[in-house]
């Protein structure tokens, strides 16, 4: 820092003090880096830079820094907050999937968005010495059993979370490795859409028979949850939540040197590295919300838990990767390196940013639903509203940047499709009783007939030829394969492993 200038910071967030993780943690790390680092400054007036966290606004004078907490994943943001950013602010993400959405919403000027993942405690979350011996503490503390895998899902109970198809991929899991077990932490938010979404997802491992085999042990301080992640095999986290900018959870399992099977979605992708430090399965947009090819981590999973050099390699490289890249002399170096980009900037003309058509567009999309939608209480119900409208490409627009695809995959002869989501029929209509993306549509008898075949047992190829054996007049099957995919009921089975 010598060849620096000294740069005076006023810090314009306060932080609580609490044990609790998420952004308050990451605050709170952050300031006590820029304390060790700058001069903190009492008064905004005094300061070369203000530093923003979970507000938009504030004088523009001195230049800005924001802390982004998942609000690029916002329609809202961008219609009433970003318009008000420019050239002299300073935007700090956590992941590559913001950048993207940034470079995809803005066409010219507006705000500098620099990447600095969140800070990873990695000595609290660190592999255990004996992992036996944790084994058996759990087993005194939790009741967990201290032989076979025990995989985890760590995650307060909001249905974008997944714990579903978590659950799912448990039970099919169960059938390559029946000693295994499921741990599930979270807490349940004070929501009526949370309690019914725990108890969903209770009621799930009774009727996939699991539930002897899952034990849901409600929210855990972290130094409990750090010692749980060092005996556990593999964390689960299937999230498509819109606002998964970094995925803490996944981080913390990988610095106490736990595998990790994810969804490939948001910040997750810039975590896993698949083969290296977990498994990740394809996510797309459907037409009827984001899916996860959830049953593609069955066999990899399966063939990792089997193997115990395999296990370890991959553990010692998921812990290597977290102190090397999230560690708190990483975290602090890019810190103080975007003080540095923010301070240049502060110099720089104050120009507004330049949308780019889809944007724009968006954005008008967005004003007009808050005017005439007044019941819309937050981001999710907005997005809710969006996904519909004008073909779907203003939720693809958005959220694109998170998923593997925008667009479902294309069925091919040799696919072997399966149900990517549950579901039932009511006269003609397929019901799809996904826990996180329920939908309802009219279906035409081909296309039901198709649905009520695949089982991811077979390629499309063997299930046409049955069904044009049982009705020889029955004919551009293809179509209806796909269009069961598009509408997010069926996927075709990523079998590369």
């Amino acid at each position: 820092m010598s060849d620096r200038p000294r740069i005076r910071l006023f810090l314009a967030y306060q932080t609580d003090p609490g044990d609790g993780g998420g952004g308050n943690l990451a605050n709170r790390v952050c300031a006590d880096v820029l304390r060790s680092s700058f001069d903190v400054v009492d008064h905004r007036e005094d300061a070369d830079l203000q530093v923003i966290s979970y507000a938009w606004d504030g004088a523009p004078h001195p230049a800005r820094l924001f802390i982004d907490h998942g609000s690029f994943a916002d329609a809202g943001f961008w219609a009433f907050r970003a318009p008000g950013l420019t050239s002299r602010d300073t935007v700090l993400v956590a992941s590559s999937v913001c950048q993207r959405i940034a470079q995809r919403f803005i066409e010219s000027g507006g705000p500098s968005v620099v990447t600095v993942p969140l800070p990873i405690d990695t000595e609290q979350f660190s592999p255990a010495v004996d992992r036996q011996a944790v084994r058996r503490g759990l087993r005194d503390e939790h009741g967990i059993p201290d032989g076979g895998p025990l995989l985890l899902v760590a995650a307060g109970f909001v249905r974008r979370k997944n714990h579903h198809l978590a659950l799912r991929v448990f039970g099919q899991l169960l059938e390559q490795v029946p000693e295994a077990r499921l741990a599930v932490v979270g807490s349940t938010p004070n929501a009526e859409t949370s309690r019914w979404y725990r108890a969903a997802v209770s009621d799930l491992a009774v009727r996939l028979g699991i539930a002897s085999r899952v034990q849901f042990l409600g929210p855990l301080p972290r130094p409990r949850l750090a010692r749980l992640m060092s005996g556990a095999d593999l964390l689960l986290h299937l999230t498509t939540c819109r606002i998964e900018n970094f995925g803490l959870v996944v981080a913390e399992a990988m610095a106490a040197g736990l595998p990790v099977a994810a969804s490939d979605w948001g910040g997750l992708r810039d975590l896993v590295s698949p083969g290296g430090t977990g498994l990740l399965a394809r996510t797309y947009l459907s037409d009827l919300g984001p899916r996860v090819d959830w049953r593609s981590l069955v066999g990899p999973a399966g063939d990792l838990l089997r193997d115990a050099d395999a296990w370890t390699l991959m553990s010692r490289r998921a812990r290597e990767r977290a102190v090397e890249q999230l560690g708190l002399p990483a975290y602090s170096g890019r810190l103080r390196d975007a003080i540095a980009v923010a301070f240049q900037r502060s110099s720089v003309a104050a120009t507004p940013p330049v949308f780019s058509p889809g944007a724009r567009e968006l954005m008008f999309r967005t004003t007009v639903l808050n005017a005439m939608h007044r019941e819309i209480r937050d981001a999710g119900d907005e997005f809710r509203l969006l996904m519909p409208l004008d073909g779907g490409s203003h939720y693809r627009f958005l959220a694109g940047p998170a998923a593997t695809s925008e667009r479902p995959p294309i069925v091919q002869q040799d696919d072997h499709l399966y149900p990517v989501a549950a579901w039932h029929t009511e006269a003609d209509d397929v019901v799809v009783s996904d826990e996180a993306w329920p939908s309802r549509f009219h279906a035409p008898t081909p296309a039901l007939r198709l649905l009520q075949r695949c089982d991811g047992t077979q390629p499309v190829r063997g299930t046409l030829e049955l069904l044009r054996a049982e009705n020889p007049e029955g004919n551009d099957m293809m179509r209806h394969a796909q269009w069961l995919v598009d509408r997010g009921v069926l996927c075709p089975l990523d079998r590369r492993g």
